[in-house]
């Protein structure tokens, strides 16, 4: 017997003949409209099921209700109904319609095939590189086929969205009309800007950058809120489910912790991240023979690394001085990505601090943190034992 049937099963329990078939056919309704609605929001069937059936609540109470209603008389059948109904109802009132995504014309226009000049240029390594990421896509057409598809840039979402899904979120937004070159924000209907966010044009409207979302939410609330799903994520804040991005321009929410992590370090001081990090977005076109590391958990865990190796390469090239790199990454098969080199020697680290040992040393090294989402207000960061974790070949 699937969820579905055992629990209509236990919540029609006491009725019988018509009564139990009516109320069964009003649950299944339920559950399979509330099914649909996740499935909306990025879940997949199983989950969407699971999800459907705990917003429901307890089957035996639901049974208790329906017991009442459908041996109640006439008169007062309906009134009671409507309890029932707004008890398998009330998720959806929190539904709201889903912010589009879509990437720059300019950099889907942009993508092509190296020439055969561009390639016998390189430089030995660099060939090497490229030659493996070629065969990692069939090929350099295979490779320029996923350029033009945009799957190594980061998405814009769609601002008119964005504005009316926060609104219908009943969370102020007071955005300033007369600028089209940015999304300037202010404090009251007629106070001050106070924050603005660049704006782009793809097809005439204006699209912000994905990057700066978590940002953007903490900065017209303090309400808790959170990102459910790794690729189209849905922003849950109070109440409201908002569905976030396109299949045509999918966001990732690695990408957007990521950026939204650094930019928190700013003025979040419990986060042990440097002051200056650099978020590496997921979507790059990445060396697949660089190493990974093997993590604790579970797939889909969210994990965060900071790493010197970048800093060093530079200081080693010119004595200049870059920021650590972020890596946010889900766990899968039971490693996350955290460079791009071949690097043959990296020590892994207990904290920041560490880390900081280590780079005044010169040493290449690493700090993994296990991100905690639950309320992106204060993201928290709780490090890895460098003991629970491991450098591997792909």
């Amino acid at each position: 017997m699937n969820p579905t049937h055992q629990f209509i099963g236990h919540a029609t329990r006491g009725l019988w003949g018509v009564r139990k078939r009516d109320a069964a056919l009003e649950l299944r309704g339920a559950i399979e409209d509330k099914i649909y609605r996740h499935q909306l929001c990025g879940l997949s069937a199983a989950d969407a099921e699971r999800a459907a059936l705990r917003d429901l609540g307890s089957p035996h109470a639901i049974a208790r209700d329906l017991n009442h209603v459908h041996t109640a008389p006439a008169a007062i059948r309906a009134t009671l109904l409507l309890g029932v109904v707004g008890l398998l109802g009330v998720q959806a009132v929190a539904q709201i319609p889903a912010v589009g995504s879509a990437f720059r014309t300019q950099d889907l226009q942009e993508c092509r095939v190296l020439s055969p000049e561009e390639v016998a240029s390189l430089p030995p390594g660099a060939l090497a590189r490229l030659q493996r990421v070629y065969a990692q896509y069939g090929g350099p057409e295979g490779l320029n086929a996923q350029c033009k598809k945009g799957a190594f840039l980061f998405p814009l979402l769609n601002v008119t969205d964005l504005l009316a899904a926060l609104t219908a979120a009943k969370v102020p937004v007071y955005a300033d009309p007369s600028t089209t070159s940015a999304l300037v924000l202010k404090e009251s209907p007629a106070g001050n800007p106070h924050i603005s966010y660049m704006t782009e044009l793809v097809h005439g409207q204006r699209y912000v950058s994905s990057r700066v979302l978590m940002g953007f939410v903490r900065s017209v609330t303090t309400q808790p809120f959170t990102l459910t799903g790794l690729t189209n994520p849905v922003l849950t804040i109070g109440a409201a489910r908002i569905p976030v991005g396109t299949a045509q321009a999918p966001v990732r929410t690695v990408d957007i912790l990521g950026a939204g992590l650094a930019d928190a370090r700013r003025t979040d001081t419990s986060l042990p991240l440097p002051v200056n990090v650099m978020p590496i977005d997921s979507t790059f076109a990445f060396d697949p023979a660089a190493p990974q590391l093997a993590v604790p958990g579970t797939d889909g865990e969210v994990f965060a690394v900071v790493q010197n190796i970048r800093r060093l390469n530079q200081k080693a090239f010119n004595g200049g001085d870059q920021s650590e790199t972020l890596w946010v990454r889900a766990r899968q098969n039971g490693r996350i990505a955290f460079t791009d080199e071949l690097t043959p020697d990296i020590r892994l680290m207990n904290s920041q601090a560490e880390l900081d040992q280590a780079t005044a040393r010169g040493v290449k090294a690493a700090v993994v943190y296990r991100v905690n989402a639950t309320n992106l207000q204060h993201p928290v960061l709780t490090p890895v034992p460098a003991t629970q974790v491991r450098v591997v070949k792909p």
